[in-house]
């Protein structure tokens, strides 16, 4: 993975210049990168609880419709599984948005929305709780 920034052998800098590699990944792969880490992070630090959430219809019927969207951005625990999670996340909604759909952000968004609306409805009869992984095994498919 190449970070950019130009560290390595015989540079004085050694580390990898995170900021620029951050600042390369197309907006709204940056954007959900972003949305699911601060959401993953808040819940370490029990700033909110994973019960606050999870995909819940009776719970969204009740004026709870964060959930539809929040349900997207955890994907658990602070773990290698959470790493794996951001790496499939990172590169293959990159790939997608710099390769198929490169200047076409809005058939990009269009893509996820209507990625969400199907897995939404699915998740209620299937009965899923957190759809953050199924939105990333989706954007690997279509890859």
């Amino acid at each position: 993975m190449n970070f950019g920034g130009g560290g390595g052998i015989g540079n004085g800098d050694a580390a990898p210049d995170i900021m620029s590699w951050y600042m390369d990944i197309p907006v709204v792969s940056r954007m959900y990168l972003t949305g699911a880490f601060l959401t993953t992070a808040a819940c370490a630090v029990d700033i909110i609880t994973p019960y606050s959430l999870y995909f819940s219809w009776d719970l969204i019927k009740a004026g709870q419709v964060w959930r539809l969207l929040t349900s997207y951005l955890f994907f658990g625990v602070f773990s290698v599984d959470f790493l794996f999670h951001m790496y499939f996340l990172v590169r293959y909604s990159r790939m997608l948005e710099e390769g198929d759909f490169r200047g076409r952000t809005a058939n990009f968004l269009y893509m996820l929305l209507f990625g969400i609306i199907n897995m939404t409805f699915f998740a209620s009869w299937a009965e899923l709780n957190f759809l953050g992984s199924a939105l990333t095994f989706m954007m690997v498919y279509i890859w």
